[in-house]
C-alpha cells in the first residue's frame, strides 16, 4: 500500500502551522526564548494512541507561545512584519482545516505537547477504492476538566452554527463528529483523560482508544522505538517519526526517529534509524569478458573495515562545493544498495553508467574519499565547447599504497573501455587518463579534406602522491590540481561553522552549501526516473522546504546494534 507524497505534505504543513503560528505574540510577556535553546527532556505521550504501523508523527514538546516568540526573535527586524503576516495567515488555515481557534479553544488548558500524526495510510485497507489516510491531532491538557468544558463549548458552537453533529459511544468513550458542509472539513473528536483528540475520521479515534486500552497494539510497544527514544534524552523541542515502508512501498523497510532542537546558528536534528536487512547487491553494469576479468582483478584487493573518516581530505575540494566525505567508497555503495529499492538502484545505475555501482568497482577508494558537486561556474565538459547544462562532479580518494591504487584504477579503465574510448593526455605536465565518446566529424572542406574527430569527455582521472582524482570535467580537474589552501572548502567560513556543530567522531560527513545544488539534482532525477518516481519527486513537500535552506551539514556517527546514528545541522535563509 502506498501513500501519496501530498498526504505527507499535509501532515508536515499542519505541523509547521502548529510550530509557528499558534500564539498572539503581543500577549506573551513571560516567555523566555533561551528555554528553547536548552530544550526539554520529556518524551511524547500521545504516541501511545498510535498503532504500530503508523506512517509518521511529529510531537512538539514546548509551549506554542514560546515557539511563536522564538520565530519572531529569530527573524531580522526588517522581516518581522512579513513573519507576522504569514503567521496570521497560517492561523486562519488552522481554523479552516480543523475548525479550531487556538486562543479560545486550546490555549487555556494546554500543557505542552501537541502531536500531529498520519495514523494509517489507508483506513479501510481496500486498494481498489484509493487511499483514505487517517490523521490524528492530539493535545495534552494540564487541566482535564477545563479542557472538557472548553471542547464541549466548541462542539456546541458548531451545532448552533448549523453543523450536523453525529454522536457515538465506543468502549465507553463519547465521540462527536461532523461531516462535510459549506466547504468545511469533516472532523471527529473525543477526550481520553488528559488527551484531547481530533481526527479526520471516527475510525482513527477507534484505533486510538484500542491502542490506549491495549498497549501491545501501540507504536510505543515496538522495541526499536523504545530503544531509540531512550537515546534522545538531550534537550529538544520536538520528536518526529517516519516509517518509510508505510509511506511508500518503494522506500527502504526502515523507520526513523529524530529529535529537533534549536541552536543560535540554526536547527539541529539527531536521527536514529534501524537498518533494514541487506538485499543482494546488483550485478555489475558492464557484463562481458573484459569487465569480468577486471572485476576479478579488483576482487583480489581486500576491503578495510570502515572507521572514522578524516575531514583533512576537504583540503582537496574547491570552496563553494557540496561534498560528502567518508571512508571506503565500496563499502558505502554496498550499504546504499542494501537500502534502496530496485527502482532507485536502476536510477543510480543510469546516472553513473558505464561505471558499475558494484562496490568492487571502487576498490581504489578504500581509505578516505570525498564526492563533490562543484560550483556551477566550473562546468565545461565538451572537448570543443562549453556545456553548462550539467554540473561538474569530483571524486577524490586518499592514496595509501600507490601500487594498489594504480592496479585498481587500471581495472576501472578496463571496465570503461567496453563503452568508451580511453586514452592519456598531459594536463599541465600531469598525466591524465580520459574516457571519451568519440565520433567522426563529417564537416569536410577543400582546405581540410580529411575527416576529423570530435568527442565529449565522460570522465578523466589522475593520481598524485596523496590522492586519486576522478571528474567528469577536464577544466574542473585542472583547477582542482592547482588548488591553493585558501581556495579549498576546508578553509571556508561556512564549512567550518557547520562542521563545528556536528560530532567529531563521525564515520561520514556531508555538507550542502547551496540549495541550487539540490534543485539541479532534482531536475536530473526527473530526467532519468520513471514517470511514477518523477511524480513522487515533483510532489514531495521536501522540494519546497529545501528552497528555504541556506546550508546543511550531516554526519553519521556509527551504529549500536542495528541502530544507525546521524545528526543534521541546517541554517535557514
Amino acid at each position: 500500500m502506498k501513500i501519496k507524497p501530498v498526504f505527507v505534505g499535509i501532515a508536515v504543513l499542519g505541523a509547521l502551522l502548529l510550530f509557528l503560528s499558534l500564539s498572539t505574540i503581543a500577549k506573551v510577556v513571560a516567555a523566555n526564548p533561551r528555554d528553547l535553546l536548552r530544550g526539554v527532556k520529556t518524551q511524547p505521550e500521545a504516541v501511545q494512541l498510535l498503532p504500530k504501523r503508523s506512517p509518521a508523527f511529529i510531537s512538539f514538546l514546548v509551549k506554542p507561545e514560546k515557539l511563536g516568540l522564538f520565530a519572531q526573535l529569530a527573524s531580522k527586524p526588517s522581516d518581522r512584519g512579513d513573519v507576522r503576516h504569514e503567521l496570521a495567515t497560517l492561523k486562519q488555515q488552522l481554523q479552516q482545516n480543523w475548525l479550531l481557534n487556538y486562543e479560545r479553544d486550546i490555549q487555556p488548558w494546554l500543557d505542552r505537547e501537541i502531536t500531529l500524526a498520519v495514523s494509517d495510510a489507508d483506513l479501510d485497507h481496500q486498494a481498489d477504492n484509493g487511499l483514505q489516510a487517517g490523521y490524528l491531532l492530539a493535545f495534552v491538557a494540564k487541566d482535564a476538566e477545563l479542557a472538557k468544558t472548553t471542547i464541549d463549548a466548541f462542539w456546541q458552537r458548531l451545532a448552533v452554527n448549523g453543523s450536523d453533529l453525529g454522536f457515538e459511544q465506543y468502549q465507553g468513550y463519547s465521540i462527536l463528529s461532523t461531516g462535510f458542509s459549506n466547504n468545511k472539513p469533516a472532523i471527529a473528536g473525543t477526550t481520553l483523560g488528559k488527551f484531547v483528540l481530533f481526527a479526520n475520521d471516527a475510525r482513527v479515534l477507534h484505533q486510538a482508544i484500542d491502542d490506549l486500552n491495549s498497549p501491545s497494539l501501540a507504536l510505543t510497544s515496538l522495541d526499536n522505538y523504545g530503544d531509540r527514544l531512550k537515546q534522545l534524552d538531550q534537550g529538544k523541542v520536538s520528536i518526529a517519526y517516519m516509517n518509510l515502508a508505510e509511506l511508500d512501498a518503494d522506500l527502504p523497510k526502515t523507520s526513523l526517529l529524530f529529535s529537533l532542537s534549536f541552536d543560535k546558528l540554526g536547527i539541529r536534528a539527531k536521527t536514529l534509524w534501524n537498518a533494514p536487512q541487506s538485499s543482494p547487491a546488483l550485478e555489475p553494469a558492464l557484463e562481458n569478458i573484459s569487465s569480468i576479468n577486471s572485476i576479478n582483478s579488483i576482487n583480489s584487493i581486500n576491503f578495510k573495515t570502515t572507521t572514522k573518516s578524516n575531514l583533512n581530505i576537504a583540503t582537496a575540494i574547491p570552496s563553494g562545493s557540496s561534498v560528502f566525505i567518508g571512508k571506503n567508497l565500496g563499502e558505502t555503495l554496498t550499504g546504499l544498495q542494501a537500502h534502496l529499492s530496485p527502482a532507485w538502484q536502476k536510477i543510480i545505475d543510469q546516472a553513473i553508467a558505464p561505471i558499475s555501482l558494484h562496490s568492487n568497482t571502487f576498490a581504489w577508494a578504500q581509505d578516505d574519499y570525498a564526492i563533490a558537486l562543484l560550483p556551477s561556474q566550473n562546468s565545461s565538459k565538451n572537448l570543443n565547447n562549453n556545456n553548462n547544462s550539467e554540473r561538474d562532479w569530483l571524486i577524490v580518494a586518499k592514496v595509501n599504497d600507490r601500487q594498489t591504487s594504480e592496479t585498481a584504477i587500471v581495472a576501472l579503465d578496463d571496465l570503461a573501455r567496453t563503452k568508451l574510448t580511453v586514452g592519456e593526455i598531459d594536463l599541465n605536465s600531469q598525466p591524465v587518463t580520459v574516457w571519451a565518446n568519440l565520433s567522426a566529424d563529417l564537416n569536410k572542406s577543400a582546405s581540410s579534406p580529411n575527416l576529423g574527430v570530435s568527442g565529449k569527455v565522460f570522465a578523466a582521472h589522475t593520481q598524485t602522491a596523496n590522492y586519486i582524482y576522478l571528474s567528469n570535467s577536464l577544466t574542473a580537474l585542472e583547477s582542482t590540481l592547482a588548488l591553493k589552501n585558501n581556495q579549498a572548502i576546508a578553509n571556508s567560513k561556512s564549512f567550518k561553522t557547520v562542521s563545528a556543530k556536528l560530532p567529531r567522531d563521525r564515520q561520514s560527513y556531508g555538507y550542502v552549501d547551496q540549495s541550487s545544488d539540490l534543485k539541479w539534482l532534482q531536475e536530473n532525477l526527473l530526467n532519468i526516473a520513471s514517470n511514477e518516481i518523477s511524480q513522487k519527486i515533483s510532489n514531495s513537500s521536501l522540494a519546497s522546504i529545501l528552497s528555504h535552506v541556506k546550508m546543511i551539514g550531516f554526519a553519521n556517527t556509527g551504529s549500536r546494534g542495528n541502530i544507525e546514528n546521524d545528526e543534521i545541522f541546517l541554517t535557514l535563509k
